[in-house]
Parts: structure tokens; sequence; C-alpha cells
């Protein structure tokens, strides 16, 4: 299972003033997953991989509210982390 870029998520977050909480409700509002609050902070924290079909779930999400991040970029890893 591939790990997501928290950094890009993250600054979407800030630049569209919105919360973890925010995204992993409109995730499971949108999509036919329910994703946990407490799973979306892991996965943005780079401790927890995260399932493919979720990461299509937020990329569909984020392009529903403005400018969207694809799946892609959401899995390239930060050339500044660390881990893999």
């Amino acid at each position: 299972m591939p790990k997501i870029n928290g950094t890009l998520l993250k600054h979407w977050l800030a630049t569209h003033n919105w919360s973890v909480n925010r995204l992993a409700r409109e995730c499971t509002t949108l999509g036919e997953d329910t994703i946990p609050e407490g799973t979306l902070r892991n996965a943005l924290a780079g401790r927890d991989p995260i399932r493919p079909g979720r990461i299509h779930l937020i990329a569909h999400v984020t392009a529903k509210y403005g400018d969207g991040l694809s799946y892609e970029a959401l899995t390239t890893l930060d050339p500044q982390r660390t881990t893999p």
C-alpha cells in the first residue's frame, strides 16, 4: 500500500481552511468507504500507508472543492521525508 504525501495534503488543507476531520467527513459522505479521522491523521503523519481507493477518494474530494490533487501527486513522497 502506498503512503500519502502528507506535506502536500496538509498544505491543501491549510490553504482551504479545512481540518482533517472535515476531510474525513467529506470523504465518507462522498464515497462508499468510511475513512476514520485517526486513520487519516496517521497517514498524513507518514506513520501508516493508506489504501489506493482511499487516495482516489481524497483526490476526488479535493477536485470537488477547488483545485484538486491528483492520485499521482498524492502518492509522490516528499523528497525531504526520510522514510519511504
